[in-house]
């Protein structure tokens, strides 16, 4: 827990370093649209919507392997309770 608290500070000072030295103010231009900010405001929104748009792309995959994942339990289970009658009759045959 200490190492993890440990890496997340030397992160946090390393962006507040980048931020700092990378605070020149630039204009983004998109169509009709203007924004003026930070070169390091800018990045790190660029890299924000992007983490978002790939979990936003992977969630529907996500769903689908766990509902698969769900379906396979279960008849994972039923083959379990199948097998175990199986025997069971087997065992009480051969009485």
């Amino acid at each position: 827990m200490q190492f993890f608290l440990f890496i997340a500070l030397i992160l946090a000072f390393a962006l507040v370093l980048f931020a700092v030295q990378n605070s020149t103010v630039i204009t983004l231009t998109f169509i009709t649209w203007k924004f003026e900010g930070s070169l390091a405001f800018i990045l790190a929104l660029v890299f924000g919507v992007g983490m978002l748009t790939g979990i936003f792309l992977a969630v529907p995959t996500l769903w689908r392997k766990a509902k698969e994942n769900r379906s396979h339990k279960k008849r994972v289970k039923e083959l379990e309770r199948e097998l175990l009658n199986s025997t069971e009759q087997k065992s009480i045959e051969v009485r």
